[in-house]
């Protein structure tokens, strides 16, 4: 018997081991998804197998929909498919026994081989943001959002390329069918710890039978910009005059830089640097009163203050200088021409 080339586009070039002439047919075979299609039940390739046929091709597109083997002799024949996710898992199967004399059509409904076997499909857009274009995080490789991250039900499943479902779809993983709370969240994964931008929570009803449904989502911005400035001061004369110590003079050697927040607490490393100023594009949102604690030599680098680190021998003095408060706006970020709006500075005293 041979293969033949033929419906929806599938071609194939080569045949099955040859057999003498029969009052036998051609079978062709199809496939469905519990009703559903390849789409819906995320199955990239079929695999078939007919029962004592050794097939010189069992692997094809699934998006096909059929295939036609041709030269079989009268019989019955017992007709297996798989289907394949991504990683060629085998997800959904279904098996068949027809009676072929003469040309045959059937289509095999396979079902899913997992309790867990329903998905759903996002896209996402990032909303509007202003601030110069070199402060503004962007969503792709390399990019300070390079990395998608689905929650559902409240549990991490994992994280796609930002980039990846910047205008194309991305399939979420198998879950039991019914109803799902899912969450997009956007972050770097250098640094793995700020959520930028995210979805709400989403409620969806995931149904199983290869319907998955589809959406595009937003997510909206969480950080905002800002620009903290510091020096450390012998007293408060000095910072009326506005004279100004160097690290070396005040023994600083590692400085950390915070922002308690509704979202959490943040925290920055500065160096060793004095008389210096940071712009950051992933502070949360909100009213904010930032801090720095300054530690003399000793400890690990970028835990001033905090355990392994150095004590602080510098910080803030509310007696001396009211504390700066600043309000960063969600995806609003740094901009030149007007700095001011984004500009806090930090005034050290020794402890």
């Amino acid at each position: 018997m041979r293969i033949r080339g033929l419906t929806l586009g599938l071609v194939l070039l080569s045949g099955l081991t040859a057999c003498d002439s029969h009052r036998g047919g051609a079978l062709t075979v199809g496939w469905t998804f519990a009703g559903g299609n390849c789409t819906g039940a995320a199955v990239e390739q079929v695999r078939i197998a007919i029962a004592g046929e050794p097939l010189q091709q069992d692997t094809f597109d699934c998006r096909s929909g059929l295939v036609t083997f041709t030269d079989f002799f009268p019989g019955t024949y017992n007709i297996t498919i798989q289907g394949l996710d991504a990683s060629q898992a085998v997800t959904w199967t279904g098996t068949k026994s027809a009676r072929l004399d003469g040309d045959l059509s059937v289509t095999i409904d396979l079902q899913p081989v997992s309790p867990n076997n329903a998905v759903y499909y996002f896209t996402w857009t990032v909303d509007a943001a202003t601030g110069d274009p070199d402060q503004i995080p962007r969503c792709g490789a390399g990019q300070r959002m390079d990395q998608v991250a689905i929650f559902i039900d409240g549990a991490n499943q994992g994280s796609y390329g930002c980039d990846l479902g910047n205008g194309n779809p991305v399939i979420t993983p198998y879950v039991t069918a019914g109803q799902h709370t899912v969450q997009l969240v956007a972050y770097n994964s250098q640094e793995s710890v700020t959520a930028f931008a995210q979805s709400d929570e989403l409620p969806i009803n995931f149904v199983t039978g290869g319907q998955g449904g589809s959406q595009t989502v937003p997510l909206h911005w969480n950080v905002g910009g800002l620009q903290v400035a510091w020096a450390p001061y012998a007293s408060q004369s000095d910072y009326s005059s506005d004279i100004r110590q160097t690290c070396s003079q005040a023994g600083i050697a590692d400085l950390v830089l915070g922002f308690p927040s509704a979202q959490g607490p943040q925290t920055f490393s500065l160096g060793a640097a004095c008389n210096a100023s940071v712009v950051l594009d992933n502070v949360y949102s909100g009213s904010l009163t930032p801090y720095i604690d300054a530690c003399g030599p000793g400890g690990t680098a970028g835990l001033c203050g905090m355990t392994g680190g150095a004590p602080a021998i510098y910080r803030e003095d509310p007696s001396l200088v009211n504390p700066p408060t600043v309000t960063v706006q969600p995806g609003a970020f740094f901009q030149v021409n007007s700095a001011t709006a984004f500009q806090v500075f930090i005034p050290l005293f020794h402890i």
